[in-house]
């Protein structure tokens, strides 16, 4: 997991190939921000989901993984906490299916950071997550994933 401010994001990305567009998709998307929607960016390697909601009372909390591509979470506004964990540390509760790159599980030893606005987070494989979790600060988010095909 990496978590830092969006200004550090070419510390991180410029020397990945892979995650080199994050950067610039970010800033085109600051320049004309839109509520929700989808940016395609290369296909199935990579594209960029755009949510604004609304964060209600917690539901208990719900860590997911994924094998094939890494989150990038950036908060353009608003806050919320997301849980972290250890994909090794958990228990699988719905396992990765035929054709979908995700996986449920329950995380005893979970932590919860708060994604705040300026701010972003990578979830690797090795990372169990769980977003959308009501902060303290805020009760809205506004918020780009990318994902990243490995």
């Amino acid at each position: 997991m990496i978590y830092d401010k969006i200004e550090n994001l070419s510390v991180y990305f410029d020397s990945n190939s892979k995650f080199a567009r994050v950067e610039s998709v970010l800033k085109d998307f600051l320049k004309n921000p839109f509520d929700s929607g989808k940016i395609e960016i290369d296909g199935d390697n990579m594209w960029c989901n755009v949510a604004k909601y609304d964060i209600e009372d917690n539901t208990p909390i719900k860590y997911e993984a994924h094998k094939e591509y890494a989150d990038v979470q950036i908060m353009v506004d608003g806050e919320e906490n997301i849980g972290w964990a250890s994909f090794n540390e958990c228990k699988i509760t719905e396992d990765f299916k035929e054709g979908c790159d995700i996986a449920f599980m329950d995380a005893p030893n979970g932590q919860l950071f708060a994604l705040r606005k300026g701010y972003f987070m990578v979830f690797f494989p090795e990372d169990a997550h769980a977003p959308c979790r009501k902060s303290e600060n805020a009760d809205f988010a506004h918020k780009l994933v990318f994902k990243v095909k490995l």
